[in-house]
């Protein structure tokens, strides 16, 4: 039985998965889930191995020079 799928059913982890903007996604699930509290979140996400650091998402958008054509 090694084709077991695993369902998340968590809404805390579906919302925090399926968002774009995760500081953003992050501070609306404080205030809705932890009233306002970052830290409990934090612990949360790590505990559930879902936290992702400013730093890991910041080096994903590396910024590159625009190439400008002359015609």
């Amino acid at each position: 039985m090694n084709n077991i799928i695993y369902i998340k059913t968590d809404p805390i982890l579906l919302e925090f998965d399926n968002s774009v903007d995760k500081n953003s996604a992050k501070k609306m699930l404080a205030f809705k889930y932890f009233n306002g509290c970052m830290s409990e979140l934090e612990s949360y996400l790590e505990k559930n191995n879902q936290y992702i650091s400013n730093d890991l998402v910041n080096d994903y958008f590396i910024p590159k020079s625009q190439l400008e054509l002359a015609f």
